[in-house]
């Protein structure tokens, strides 16, 4: 549903630049934030970890409520809500990686993670409709019900793992260690790039489809959810199989090409067309990245790990959503959204010249 956020900062009268900087600051917070994380998931039970984080996540709707201009109650409702969103997303995954074997790590997070593009497909549209027939008031309160109800769900969990006791500070210094022992920065910094187009997709599809007239932009989510899904499940035993490279590099162009399209709207079908490329690349990207990134490092670290992945995406979007914002008031939507799909690309070639690539291939042919 807060992929709609933008809308309600424009009707509090933000530009698209100060749309970018908002929603920017509220990466930023959980970007820094998400070590600490990390750390959290390694020396507490993960069922523990995803309870606390529950309770905030839904404590933070109820500011929204009560704000009317932008300003600084705004920031620091927004820096709120984000960090809470980026712990909840590394707990998610840190756990459902705890109950999947390693040989098929990539197919397990991909098909946990039809949860959430499912949420990405149908959340929008349950915005959409309700800001068709009530207000932001009851959008805010509807996201934090639906908070509770995770929360009653997260209760009836198994506590299946506890994580291990890490020495060292909590904090960027910490992360970045891990990240050098276990020769992840390559991939980190690819999962960064395709972070910067997978938040300006899903943040500035809303705006821009008011901007060219356009009275929903539910059919792009609802698009991007198929997509995502099908290339899932269908394709889930092929992530592993084909190898991340084979799998990672193809993806990022076609999302690319996916962002690159939405620059012909209002044309007939684009919007659709956009979302089935956006949702089949990025089925594919995370899990895959997020395997690869796991496959690296010890078992101690697998928290920190998962954290750093979902920080890199983060940290993507910290960049992209900003730099869009000022595209679009600048230069337009099309442009904006082709130089973000020129990142993509630059992604992919990163990507294919990972040194760890050659290594992979020779510890197969051995």
């Amino acid at each position: 549903m807060f992929f709609l956020f933008p809308l309600f900062l424009r009707g509090l009268g933000s530009t698209e630049t100060t749309i970018g900087l908002v929603v920017g600051l509220g990466q930023a917070a959980s970007v820094v934030t998400r070590p600490m994380v990390g750390v959290l998931l390694d020396r507490h039970a993960h069922r523990r970890v995803l309870l606390w984080c529950g309770a905030l996540n839904v404590v933070s709707c109820f500011p929204f409520l009560l704000l009317t201009r932008v300003g600084p109650a705004l920031l620091a409702a927004t820096v709120a809500h984000f960090i809470v969103w980026g712990a909840l997303f590394a707990a998610y995954f840190t756990y459902a990686s705890d109950l999947v074997p390693a040989a098929r790590r990539a197919e397990g997070i991909a098909v946990f993670g039809v949860a959430g593009v499912v949420s990405n497909g149908v959340g929008p549209g349950i915005g959409e409709w309700i800001l068709a027939h009530a207000d932001w008031q009851a959008f805010f309160l509807t996201a934090a019900g639906l908070g509770v109800i995770s929360i009653g769900v997260t209760a009836l969990l198994p506590v299946r793992t506890r994580g291990h006791a890490l020495a060292g500070t909590v904090g960027v210094g910490e992360a970045l260690k891990v990240m050098h022992a276990s020769g992840i920065a390559r991939v980190f910094v690819t999962m960064l790039l395709f972070g910067a187009g997978v938040d300006v997709a899903l943040f500035y599809v809303a705006p821009f489809t008011r901007t060219v007239g356009l009275a929903h932009a539910s059919p792009f989510f609802v698009a991007y959810m198929g997509a995502a899904v099908a290339t899932r499940l269908v394709g889930r035993r092929l992530l592993d199989e084909l190898g991340p490279y084979r799998v990672a590099g193809p993806s990022l162009v076609l999302f690319g090409l996916g962002l690159a399209a939405l620059g012909f709207l209002p044309a007939p079908g684009i919007l659709s067309l956009g979302g089935l490329a956006c949702g089949a690349g990025a089925g594919t990207i995370f899990p895959v990245l997020t395997a690869l990134a796991l496959r690296r490092t010890p078992p101690a670290h697998q928290g920190s790990a998962t954290s750093l992945m979902t920080a890199a995406l983060d940290l993507g979007g910290l960049a992209g959503i900003p730099l869009c914002g000022a595209l679009a008031e600048a230069a337009g939507y099309p442009r904006a959204f082709a130089v973000v799909a020129a990142i993509e690309v630059a992604a992919c070639l990163l990507l294919a010249t990972d040194p760890g690539r050659r290594v992979a291939r020779t510890a197969a042919a051995g």
